[in-house]
């Protein structure tokens, strides 16, 4: 039961990763909409990840759910508003950078395994570099690619990396 419930989660990140970096970049509004659809994204991942953590690690489970509302609630209020926007350009940035960084530490909370690590670290990087970056980026769709690659790798790991205490079918 727990393999299935990898295999969706593998695939659910890899497909939301793919819908981040794929949405073009026109104008103001775009950005607005990519930047609360990958932190909605974000939330979405982070709450399907709750509940499948929930009996291995309740600290961390409760951590993600909150983190995971927390990003809808943000997303939602970014997705289109061009005003809440151009006053806090930057501010987005750091919080969908925070919240990369925020979702690697949990992720490394509920490190059970060599995998679970993996996937924690390239969250903190990658928000590190999110952050960076994003100062320094005239094009946003960078941003949307390094949410992507984060959830992509996160689903690949999911679909093919087996936890420490599974054992490989033969």
């Amino acid at each position: 039961m727990n393999k299935e419930k990898n295999v969706l989660l593998g695939i659910l990140a890899i497909i939301l990763g793919l819908a981040v970096i794929v949405f073009p970049l026109i104008s103001t509004f775009t950005l607005s909409i990519i930047s609360g659809l990958g932190i909605m994204f974000l939330g979405v991942w982070l709450l399907i990840k709750s509940f499948n953590i929930a009996g291995d690690n309740l600290a961390a489970a409760v951590a993600d759910l909150i983190l995971g509302f927390i990003a809808l609630f943000i997303g939602l209020g970014f997705l289109g508003n061009i005003a809440a926007l151009s006053f806090i350009t930057i501010m987005a940035i750091y919080v969908v950078g925070l919240f990369l960084i925020l979702s690697g530490i949990s992720t490394l909370m509920s490190a059970k395994d060599m995998k679970i690590q993996l996937i924690g670290g390239l969250g903190i990087i990658l928000g590190i570099l999110y952050m960076i970056i994003g100062v320094y980026a005239i094009n946003p769709l960078v941003l949307a690619v390094l949410i992507g690659a984060f959830l992509i790798i996160a689903g690949i790991a999911e679909l093919f990396v087996l936890p420490a205490n599974e054992p490989a079918e033969s």
